[in-house]
C-alpha cells in the first residue's frame, strides 16, 4: 500500500474518531458543558462607540467571528462555561479576557483601546503572540510606522536577536530567522505568506549556468533562495507574525519558519506619505473606501521607491513600483462568511549601468521583474458538529523576470561551439574583441490552494480543537530561458549553451494534515497540547522523482495559577527543492581537437569536441529540519504588562540544498586530437591520418543535499512595564545565536604543478564548514507623551560576543583519483589507510597535499560593540505626521584588527544613517 493510501486511510479513521468521540450534553458533568449562545459587544474605550469588524476568537475552541456594525458578536451552541476570548482589530490593541459565563442571557462587553499616539497605551515593539502554541512575534501597524520600514526585510529587526541595519536595496534581501546571517538555504526554508497565500520562489530559474556557477548570476537574483523581501513594501502592511518555533501543521514547505503578512483592508482616509534618506526616495498613498450598504471595504494603495547604492553612485540603482486593490466582505446576518481578496501589481528594476567616464569592459547588468498576484481567503462558519468553521486560501502569482548582462571581451582569439550533443565539429573563430550579451527570460507561475476544516468536541474535562486540511501547490516557468548573441568567453573547457525554460516540467506539491489542540486543567493549572501530523508529497505525477515526508509536531504548555507558563515543543518540517535543483541544465565542455589559426581567414581551421553530462540528481531528497524547543513565560504584573519570556531552541537541518562538485560530477573526458598534414595556401589545412586521443579531468556543479546545519540558541523578551510618572516604558530583548554549517561531500581538488605531469587528483574529507555564534541584546526606551501625540524611541543594541571559525579543513587527502593513465576514462577513487595518510609528504606528494593557511585554524573573535539609534514620531492636528530616525547617531565605528589576520583592520558597526518621513491624512 502506498503512503498516499495510508494517509487517506488515516484521515478517514481520524474523522470517524471525531464522530464517535463527541461528548453528549450532560448537565451533571463536572464542567457543566451546556450548549448556550455567547454574545456581547466590542466598544471603543476612548469614545464608547461600537467597534465593527473586530475578530473575536474563543481560544480553547478556535472558533472565530466578527463584530457587526453595532459592535455585536455572538457564538451559538458553545458548550463551555469558562473560556478565553481574544479580540483583534487592526487599529486597536488586542485584548484577551477570561469569561465565566453560566448565564447565557448576560452580554459580554469588551473594550478595545485604539493603538494611536494620543492614547495613553501604545504598542510599538514586537510582542510574543499568545494565540498559537508556536513561538512567534506579532508586529502591528503602529510599530511598523514608527520603525519607518520601507520593506518587509526591515520589519524583521523587531524580532529578538536580529541585528539592526541600515535600509539597503543594493542587493537581494533574504530572510534570516534564528540564524547568524542570511543565505540561500535559510531564506529558502522561510515561507512568506501574504493574506493567506504563499509567495513562492520555487519557479525562479534566473541563473547564468548551474553547472559552473550554481544558482548565481552577475545580475541581481534570488534564484535558489527565498523571496526577495525588497519587493514587498511595508507601508500597506497591517500586521506581521514571524513564526520561529514549531509551527502548526497547516504551515508546510518550510524549514526555518514563516513570515505571515496581513495587508491593510479597512476604511480610512486618504493618506499620502513621502520618505527621504541619503540612499532612498519613496512616495506612497493609500485609501480605504467603505461600502455603506454592505459594510464591506475596499482598500487601494500605490508605492514608488527609488534607491541608489550610495549618494555618489547614480549608476547602481534600484526602483520599485507596487499597487494593490483589496476587498474585504462580510456576508450573512451574523457575518458567517468573511472573505478577503487582493489584486497586487508590481515592477522592480535593479541595474548596474556603465559610467560613461569610466568604460573599461562595457560591463552592464540589469534585472527587471513585473508581477501580478491574486489572493483570496476566507472563513465560513457552519456551526455544525462536523464543521464549525471552514477556512480557505487560494493564490496565483505570475512574474516576468528579465535578467541581462553584457561584457566586452578583449583577449586571445578563441573559437565557439553550439553543439548540444557529444560530437566533434568544425567551428568558427570569434574575433579577438567582441561584445557578449546574454538574456535570461523567466516567467514563473505559482498557484496554491489551502482548505481546512475546524471543529471541536469534548472528552471529559478536555476540549479538542480539531484542524483537518489539505494543500496543493504548483510552480512552473514558461520563459524563453537563456539566450545570447555571443557566449561568455570560454577561458576553460566549461562552456555555455542556450536553454529554454518552457520545456521544464512543473513542480507539483500535495499535502494532507490533521491536528488536535487539547486544552483543559490539570492540578489547577491550564494544560495546552497541540499534536498534529502533516504529509507532504513532491512531484506525485512525475516518474523521475518520488519525494515525500511525514512531519509530526507536538507542543505542550502548562500555565500555573501564579501566571508562570512552562513550554516545550518538538517537530519536523520539510522543504521541497525548487525547479532549479530538480531540473538543472546540462554541463557542457568544449575541447580543441584542432586549433589551427592563420592570418588568412580562408586558411583557418578549428575543430572542437563537445562532451555533455546530465547534471540532474534523481537521488535528491527533501530537506528536513528537526526542531526542539523549551522555555517559560512569567507575567509579573498583568495590569502593568511586566513579563519575561525565555526560549531555548535546537534546530538540525539535514539534506540542505546547494550546487556543488561531488564524486558523481567529476569525469574523465576523452576526445580526439588531430594533426595537420599540409597547409595549401588560401585553403583550409589538410588533416593527417594520425589521430590520437587525450583525456581531461572535468568537474561541474550538481544539485546535492550536501548541507548539514545546526541552529541553536536562547532568545528572551523582557517587558519592564511603564514608569507612570514619566510615561516611559522599557523593552529588552536579545538572543544567543549559534549556526554551524558543514558540507557532507568530499572535497575534490586538481592541482597542476609546474614541471610535473598531473597523475592524481586529491580527494579530501567531507565536513568542511563554518561555525558562527553571537550574543546581542537590544534595549528600547520608549518615551510617549499622549497629550502631544509624540513618541520617541531610543534603542541601544550591544553585540557582546561575535565569533566565527572554520571546521573540517584537512591538508591530508583520504584518497585520490588516478589521472592520465593510459587514456583511461574509468574514474575510481583509491582510498588511503590512516598509515598511508600519515606518510604523505608535502613535497613529494605536493599534487595531493593541500597547503592550508595557518590562519584558517584561528578563531575570529571581535570585541563588544555598541550601536545607538533614535526614532521619533509626531502627529499634528489636521492629519499631518512627521517621523525621523538616526541609526548610529553618535557615529561609533571603531577600527578593529582581525584576530585571524592581525594586519587587516575593519570599521565595525553600520555607518551613520538618517532619514525623514512626512505623511498626511486627508
Amino acid at each position: 500500500m502506498s503512503i498516499q493510501k495510508y494517509l487517506i486511510l488515516f484521515f478517514v479513521l481520524f474523522q470517524n474518531h471525531i464522530a464517535e468521540s463527541r461528548t453528549p450534553l450532560n448537565k451533571n458533568s463536572s464542567l457543566a458543558y451546556i450548549e448556550q449562545t455567547v454574545y456581547g459587544r466590542i466598544i471603543n474605550k476612548a469614545t464608547n462607540l461600537p467597534v465593527p469588524n473586530a475578530k473575536v476568537t474563543i481560544k480553547e475552541l478556535g472558533q472565530e467571528t466578527y463584530s457587526l456594525a453595532n459592535g455585536d458578536f455572538s457564538f451559538p451552541s458553545i458548550s463551555l462555561t469558562k473560556f478565553t476570548l481574544i479580540v483583534d482589530h487592526d487599529q486597536y490593541i488586542s485584548n484577551e479576557i477570561v469569561v465565566e459565563n453560566s448565564d447565557s442571557s448576560k452580554a459580554i462587553e469588551i473594550t478595545l483601546l485604539p493603538n494611536t499616539l494620543n492614547m495613553k497605551e501604545v504598542v510599538v515593539v514586537g510582542k510574543r503572540s499568545t494565540l498559537n502554541s508556536s513561538t512567534s512575534t506579532l508586529i502591528n501597524r503602529l510599530a511598523i510606522e514608527h520603525l519607518q520600514a520601507t520593506s518587509l526585510q526591515e520589519v524583521l529587526q523587531l524580532v529578538p536577536g536580529t541585528p539592526i541595519g541600515n535600509p539597503s536595496f543594493s542587493n537581494t534581501n533574504q530572510a534570516s530567522l534564528r540564524q547568524y546571517s542570511a543565505d540561500n538555504l535559510g531564506s529558502l526554508g522561510t515561507s512568506v505568506i501574504i493574506n493567506g497565500a504563499t509567495l513562492s520562489n520555487n519557479g525562479n530559474l534566473q541563473a547564468i549556468n548551474t553547472a559552473t556557477a550554481g544558482s548565481g548570476a552577475s545580475f541581481s537574483t534570488s534564484s535558489g533562495g527565498g523571496v526577495d523581501l525588497r519587493s514587498i513594501t511595508a507601508d500597506n502592511i497591517e500586521s506581521v507574525e514571524v513564526i520561529r518555533g514549531v509551527p502548526s501543521v497547516e504551515y508546510g514547505d518550510l524549514n526555518t519558519g514563516a513570515i505571515v503578512v496581513k495587508t491593510k483592508a479597512r476604511q480610512e482616509p486618504l493618506q499620502l506619505k513621502a520618505r527621504f534618506n541619503p540612499a532612498l526616495t519613496q512616495f506612497w498613498g493609500g485609501k480605504g473606501f467603505g461600502l455603506k450598504k454592505s459594510g464591506n471595504n475596499i482598500y487601494v494603495d500605490i508605492d514608488q521607491t527609488t534607491s541608489n547604492d550610495n549618494e555618489t553612485n547614480k549608476y547602481r540603482k534600484y526602483s520599485r513600483t507596487t499597487g494593490t486593490v483589496q476587498y474585504t466582505g462580510y456576508f450573512g446576518n451574523t457575518r458567517k462568511w468573511m472573505t478577503n481578496s487582493t489584486l497586487a501589481l508590481g515592477r522592480s528594476k535593479d541595474i548596474y549601468d556603465m559610467d560613461p567616464d569610466f568604460v573599461v569592459d562595457s560591463l552592464k547588468t540589469k534585472s527587471i521583474e513585473k508581477y501580478v498576484r491574486f489572493t483570496s481567503n476566507g472563513d465560513i462558519v457552519f456551526n455544525k458538529w462536523f464543521s464549525r468553521t471552514l477556512k480557505y486560501a487560494v493564490g496565483a502569482n505570475y512574474i516576468s523576470q528579465q535578467g541581462y548582462q553584457q561584457q566586452y571581451y578583449t583577449a586571445d582569439i578563441t573559437a565557439e561551439s553550439y553543439a548540444l550533443e557529444n560530437s566533434t565539429n568544425e567551428v568558427s573563430y570569434l574575433p579577438s574583441s567582441f561584445m557578449s550579451k546574454m538574456w535570461v527570460d523567466g516567467k514563473p507561475l505559482s498557484l496554491n490552494a489551502n482548505v481546512n476544516n475546524q471543529l471541536y468536541f469534548l472528552t471529559g474535562k478536555y476540549v479538542h480543537n480539531i484542524l483537518i486540511g489539505t494543500e496543493w501547490k504548483m510552480d512552473a516557468n514558461y520563459g524563453k530561458g537563456k539566450t545570447f548573441t555571443r557566449p561568455i568567453r570560454n577561458t576553460s573547457s566549461a562552456a555555455y549553451r542556450e536553454r529554454a525554460y518552457n520545456s521544464i516540467p512543473s513542480l507539483q506539491q500535495m499535502a494532507l494534515y490533521a491536528q488536535d489542540r487539547i486544552t483543559g486543567k490539570i492540578l489547577n493549572s491550564r494544560l495546552d497540547i497541540m499534536a498534529g501530523i502533516r504529509w507532504d508529497g513532491v512531484q506525485p505525477f512525475q516518474n523521475d522523482y518520488s519525494l515525500n515526508a511525514l512531519s509530526p509536531r507536538l507542543s505542550v504548555a502548562l500555565t500555573t495559577p501564579n501566571n508562570i507558563t512552562l513550554r516545550g515543543a518538538y517537530g519536523i518540517t520539510s522543504k521541497a527543492p525548487t525547479l532549479l535543483y530538480l531540473y538543472p541544465e546540462n554541463a557542457y565542455f568544449d575541447f580543441y581537437s584542432l586549433n589551427y589559426y592563420a592570418t588568412n581567414p580562408d586558411e583557418r581551421l578549428a575543430i572542437i569536441t563537445t562532451r555533455v553530462y546530465n547534471s540532474q540528481n534523481k537521488d535528491l531528497k527533501l530537506s528536513l529540519t528537526q526542531k526542539f524547543e523549551t522555555g517559560f513565560d512569567i507575567v509579573f504584573d498583568k495590569s502593568n504588562k511586566r513579563k519575561l519570556s525565555v526560549t531555548a531552541y535546537y534546530e538540525k537541518t539535514k539534506n540542505g540544498y546547494s550546487m556543488s562538485t561531488t564524486l558523481n560530477s567529476v569525469k574523465l573526458a576523452q576526445y580526439p586530437i588531430y594533426t595537420v598534414d599540409s597547409a595549401p595556401p588560401g585553403e583550409k589545412p589538410i588533416l593527417s591520418n594520425d589521430v590520437s586521443s587525450k583525456t581531461s579531468f572535468v568537474s561541474y556543479y550538481q544539485p546535492r543535499n550536501n548541507i548539514n546545519r545546526i541552529n541553536k540558541g536562547v532568545e528572551f523578551e523582557l517587558s519592564l512595564g511603564k514608569i507612570q510618572a514619566t510615561n516611559t516604558s522599557f523593552d529588552i530583548n536579545g538572543a544567543y545565536t549559534y549556526t554551524k554549517s558543514t558540507n557532507n561531500n568530499v572535497y575534490i581538488l586538481q592541482q597542476n604543478l609546474a614541471g610535473r605531469e598531473t597523475t592524481r587528483v586529491g580527494v579530501f574529507p567531507a565536513g568542511r564548514g563554518t561555525v558562527y555564534d553571537r550574543f546581542l541584546t537590544t534595549i528600547r526606551a520608549i518615551q510617549h507623551i499622549p497629550e502631544l501625540s509624540f513618541l520617541v524611541t531610543f534603542s541601544a543594541q550591544t553585540i557582546w560576543m561575535d565569533r566565527n571559525r572554520y571546521v573540517g579543513y584537512d591538508s591530508l587527502p583520504i584518497g585520490y583519483i588516478p589521472y592520465n593513465q593510459n587514456n583511461s576514462t574509468s574514474l575510481q577513487v583509491i582510498n588511503f589507510s590512516e598509515q598511508q595518510r600519515a606518510a604523505i609528504d608535502p613535497t613529494a606528494d605536493a599534487d595531493i597535499f593541500l597547503n592550508i593557511n595557518k590562519a584558517t585554524y584561528i578563531k575570529e573573535t571581535w570585541k563588544p560593540l555598541w550601536l545607538f539609534n533614535l526614532k521619533l514620531t509626531k502627529e499634528f492636528k489636521g492629519g499631518l505626521n512627521f517621523s525621523f530616525f538616526a541609526n548610529n547617531f553618535i557615529d561609533h565605528r571603531p577600527l578593529q584588527s582581525s584576530t585571524r589576520y592581525p594586519t587587516i583592520y575593519e570599521n565595525r558597526n553600520i555607518s551613520f544613517f538618517f532619514g525623514t518621513e512626512v505623511s498626511i491624512a486627508l
